[in-house]
This record gives C-alpha cells, structure tokens and sequence, in this order.
C-alpha cells in the first residue's frame, strides 16, 4: 500500500519564490522517483480574508491552520518554515517540517555582522516557536541546522539535512541558443562583459556589489554591464547615481523562472556576496549553465559550494573587486571554475532530494507506528 503524504504549501500570494521552488521540485521528485511507493497529496491555501497585509496574516495564522486539519495524510511535510505554526494544528507526531534558513533570529539575535539587529520578529518567532513540536524537521544545509539547534532549541537527533536539487532547465547553452538567448535579452554578444547581481534582501548585500562592481570598473579595460535581477529598491537606485553607474547598471528585475538559465548563459560571472545563507541556489543554478561564480563566505555558502568558485569575505568590497577581475581577466582559471562548478552542480538533484525526504518519512512513520502499539 502507497504512503499517503499531504505536502502543505505557502499562499502563491505571498510570492516566495524560492518556497515554491522547493515544493514543485520536491514534489516533482517524489511522484517521478518514487510514485510507486508514496501518493502525494498538496493542498495549497487561498487568501479568504483578502490579500492586503491584514488579510494575508488573518489567513496564514487563522484561516489556515483551520483548513489544514482536514487535508493530513499518514506523513504531513509542511514545506515552509514560515508555516511551522500549523504545528499547533495537525497532528505534529507525524509532521515533518522544511527549514530553508532562521535568518529572521539570526539578524535579531546579532548574528549577521554588521547588520543591525532590528525589531523583534514576532510572526517569525510564532512559527519557529512551533518547531520543536515536529516530529522531524529537514534543514537545507548543516549552517541550518546548527542554527536551529542553537536558535530553536531543537534536538539535534531529530534534524536531518537534505540538501535541494537544481532544476534540470540550467544548463550550459550552444553557440546558436546563446545567440538567440542575447537577441532576446537585447545583450549584445560581443563588447560587453557582464556580471550577473541575484536578490534585493538586505542580507543579499546588493549595495556592496554594487561598491565592488564600482572598483572593477576603475581597474578593468574592458566595458562592462552590471545585471540585476530582483526590485530596485529606493536606496539600490540612489548608491548607483551615486556612483555613477547608471549607464553600466542594468536591472532585468523579476524574470520568468524559465527565463533564468538564459540569463545565466549571457552573463560572465555571477557576483553572490551574501551576508548570510541558508543555503543558496544561484550559485548552483550559474554553475550548472557553466558561468563561473564568485561568492561570498558566509553562512552555509562554503558548505554548499565547496571548492568551486571564488570565495572571499562580503564585507570586503575589494576583495570581491579583485576576484571577479581574476575572473574576467584569467582564462585558465576561469575554465577551471567552469569544469568544477559543473561538476559541482550536478550532485544536487530532486532526485536525490526525494529519496533522503522519502527516508526521513518511513522514520517518522515507524516511530508512530510503535508508538501506537506501545499505546494499546
């Protein structure tokens, strides 16, 4: 008989993208690899109270957890982090929950140097709160988990890390897709080189790619364009003119996911100086389009990268100055990233996601079947 799995996924209003990408390649992964042993079940949530701030809240903290109960299954997986208060809700024996990062504790508590702390996030803390509660939880990376041990307080024993896939659409493009690639971006394929900045969040550190960005431009012969993907935000845009960079800026701003690998093939190096990470799926996804990667070494980045990209402390805007120089500049080293980060970026597959979940599965299973034995 098939394992019954609810997969519980976020309001698609609430636009976290890289939420929806777990839970479609999570799913994907299960009913492809392992159709013949689990029946996966998603029930996706509608805004009821409307979908202005008010609205949103009332239903993720309210109305959500009143629907959930009637949707479980013999293994719950809520697949956000941000809905780990649905715990209070279904039947958290036989729940297992997807931490992506704490980032939101980890900034509070002053764990990002640099950034202030800011206020004390209440809605954050009621679904980490919950957490504990879960009959096993899933972390996207060893940075995570320690975080959550340290953070949450939960038990070490009941934490299993699992890394995501990549979706198979990033890969290295031919001498014709590229071309068609560059009409279509309207990039010109010969003048420019361009490096590619990905996210808007603080702890993305936009502003300090683009102070590194600044520095290249000073040392290096070549034109070069800045691409952003991701919102300008009011304080993106002054740094630029002040800057200025506006002729050299470029922002794509948000681009279709199926319009991303393009993207990747186009550019010449993607620059990822992430003040902190849960785990990190452009560096993976320009790695398997064959752009090499400088990124930065924080949070879980070293975990998830390796050896495969240039890395160097975010906070030093020459340091990353210098290695996207390096990596415009040096063609030996530039190939050599190419290769490894191939290499790299072919061990993380929803294959292999599937599987490790699938055992985190039959585990909860097993211990909730002898505790139902023990209870009779």
């Amino acid at each position: 008989m098939k394992l019954k799995i609810s997969l519980f996924r976020g309001f698609l209003e609430d636009g976290r993208l890289s939420m929806e990408v777990y839970g479609n390649g999570l799913s994907r992964g299960l009913e492809e690899n392992l159709g013949h042993r689990c029946e996966v079940h998603e029930y996706r949530p509608r805004p009821l109270l409307g979908t202005n701030i008010l609205g949103m809240r009332l239903s993720r903290f309210i109305a959500y957890s009143w629907h959930a109960r009637r949707h479980q299954g013999q293994i719950n997986h809520i697949v956000d982090h941000g809905y780990g208060h649905l715990l209070h809700a279904i039947d958290p024996a036989r729940t297992v929950v997807t931490v992506h990062d704490v980032i939101p504790l980890v900034r509070w508590r002053g764990g990002i140097p640099g950034v202030p702390p800011g206020r004390r996030p209440l809605l954050n803390l009621a679904s980490f709160g919950a957490l504990r509660r879960a009959a096993h939880l899933i972390s996207d990376s060893d940075n995570t988990r320690r975080d959550l041990i340290k953070m949450c307080g939960c038990q070490p024993s009941r934490i299993t890390v699992i890394h995501p896939g990549i979706d198979s659409i990033f890969r290295p493009y031919g001498l014709a897709e590229k071309r068609t690639a560059y009409r279509a971006l309207n990039m010109p394929a010969y003048g420019f080189q361009r490096i590619l900045i990905a996210g808007s969040e603080f702890y993305k550190n936009p502003i300090g790619a683009l102070r590194a960005f600044a520095r290249l431009r000073k040392r290096h012969s070549r034109p070069l364009e800045l691409i952003k993907l991701g919102v300008l935000s009011p304080e993106f845009t002054r740094v630029v003119e002040e800057l200025d960079l506006s002729q050299s800026v470029r922002c794509l701003g948000t681009v279709p996911r199926s319009q991303l690998p393009a993207v990747y093939n186009c550019v010449d190096c993607l620059l990822f100086p992430s003040l902190y990470e849960g785990f990190g799926w452009p560096p993976l996804e320009a790695m398997a389009c064959g752009t090499p990667v400088v990124a930065s070494n924080a949070g879980s980045l070293p975990e998830v990268l390796g050896g495969a990209c240039l890395m160097v402390n975010p906070r030093n805007e020459e340091a990353l100055s210098d290695a996207v120089y390096r990596v415009l500049t040096d063609p030996e080293l530039r190939e050599s990233l190419v290769a490894s980060g191939l290499t790299r970026a072919q061990r993380f597959t929803w294959q292999g996601t599937a599987a490790g979940v699938m055992r985190v599965y039959e585990q909860v299973l097993g211990v909730t079947r002898e505790s139902c034995r023990a209870t009779r």
